[in-house]
C-alpha cells in the first residue's frame, strides 16, 4: 500500500459567542473534530484542521455592494 499526504481544505461558517477572532480560531483548532472514514482501498491514518483564510463578515455577500 502506498502512503501519501493529501491536503483537504474545509470551509466552515460559524456563529460564535467570542468577540475576538483569535479566540474563535483557537477554539476551532483545539476542540473541533474532523472525521474521515476508511474506505475499501484507503485507510485514513491522521487528520488535522488547517486554517488558511478568515473572511471578514463584510464580504459575506461575495463582493456585491448593497444598493443605496
Amino acid at each position: 500500500m502506498k502512503y501519501e499526504t493529501i491536503f483537504i481544505m474545509a470551509r466552515v461558517a460559524v456563529h460564535a459567542d467570542h468577540t475576538n477572532l483569535g479566540d474563535i480560531v483557537h477554539e476551532i483548532e483545539t476542540q473541533s473534530k474532523l472525521t474521515l472514514s476508511d474506505m475499501a482501498n484507503v485507510n485514513i491514518l491522521e487528520t488535522e484542521i488547517l486554517v488558511s483564510k478568515v473572511r471578514n463578515i463584510k464580504n459575506i455577500n461575495h463582493g456585491t455592494q448593497p444598493k443605496l
